[in-house]
């Protein structure tokens, strides 16, 4: 059970999710180069006798190629003219064809990268995409480009931003948005005595994650984090306060979404600013579920801080009770 336990949290990790999407898609493109392109052409595309195919593909720029050739639909399905399967520069070549249910799967292949169409007697039967190593090479390098690109217009919009906070911190803005929240941090936060320091920290982490400055808002919910786990009295287990201000970092409400706007304004987009209704909708929504899940999930049996402790102890991990916090009672772990 441990080592399932241990195999499934390796797999839940970040970084090798990402590690296996990227080493999918690389063998996905491996597999493209070297096998051929497959097409679908319905029983009812073609037609007895002669039929004509089209293939074309049009690849970065204004790079074209097409090919045309004549089909013979007889008694053994369709036959491919000899010089159709000839390879050829610029040009698609076919390999196979043979009779399947519904229709007739059609073989082919391309030196070309670039989306492709399939047509048979002016109707289109298939499109997609042909990929080679070489596509993917000169993908990746003008991807990386275009994101270091991006960081350069991202730098500019936040020194912007964090420039515009900054002068409503000196204004007194952000104190007067804390001000505004503090009744609902003590909602959220019960457990956590009125005059811990952790009030404050947890008050400007959430004031700075909403007017969007999530890079901001790091340093105060690190320091939260930690003034939490002064009030915790099993450091091994995280407690009620612990997961819901992860739970609502991880939603990160924002009525200025900076970071998004920063690259839609980076992107050459005519109205950067269109998409902020959508995204407090969105994030609205998505810290409602944060919390009642935070609440609610904590009633339950399996999150409970018995099932917490045996599990705990079944990874090794030994908490440490602080007796002074765990005899007061203020905070109760999940």
């Amino acid at each position: 059970m441990r080592t399932q336990g241990d195999l499934l949290r390796y797999l839940l990790n970040i970084n090798t999710v990402w590690g296996l999407m990227i080493l999918s898609a690389f063998g996905l493109c491996v597999a493209q180069h070297y096998l051929p392109t497959t097409t679908v052409i319905p029983a009812g595309a073609v037609r007895d006798g002669l039929n004509m195919l089209t293939v074309r593909i049009k690849g970065p720029g204004d790079r074209a190629a097409s090919f045309d050739c004549p089909l013979w639909l007889g008694p053994d399905g369709l036959n491919l003219p000899a010089d159709a399967k000839l390879r050829g520069e610029g040009r698609p070549w076919l390999i196979s064809a043979r009779r399947i249910d519904g229709g007739h799967l059609l073989k082919w292949d391309s030196d070309d990268p670039g989306r492709y169409e399939v047509v048979v007697n002016n109707k289109s039967v298939g499109r997609g995409s042909v990929v080679t190593l070489q596509s993917m090479t000169d993908a990746a390098f003008d991807y990386a480009q275009n994101g270091f690109e991006i960081c350069l217009g991202l730098v500019a919009a936040m020194v912007l931003f964090l420039g515009l906070m900054k002068v409503g911190e000196d204004a007194g803005i952000v104190q007067l948005v804390a001000h505004v929240f503090h009744p609902i941090i003590r909602l959220l936060f019960p457990q956590v005595p009125r005059d811990h320091p952790a009030n404050g920290a947890i008050l400007m982490n959430m004031t700075t994650t909403i007017l969007g400055l999530g890079n901001a808002a790091t340093p105060f919910g690190l320091k939260a984090m930690e003034q939490l786990q002064e009030l915790n009295p099993h450091k091994g287990v995280a407690s009620d306060s612990q997961v819901m201000l992860l739970a609502y970092n991880t939603a990160g409400f924002a009525l200025l979404p900076t970071t998004l706007l920063a690259l839609r304004k980076s992107a050459g987009c005519s109205d950067p600013f269109e998409i902020i209704g959508t995204c407090m909708i969105a994030g609205a929504t998505s810290t409602i579920v944060a919390i009642l899940g935070a609440r609610l999930l904590g009633r339950l049996p399996m999150f409970s801080l018995k099932a917490a402790l045996a599990e705990a102890q079944r990874e090794g991990i030994e908490p440490q009770a602080d007796a002074a916090v765990a005899k007061s009672g203020k905070e109760q772990p999940s």
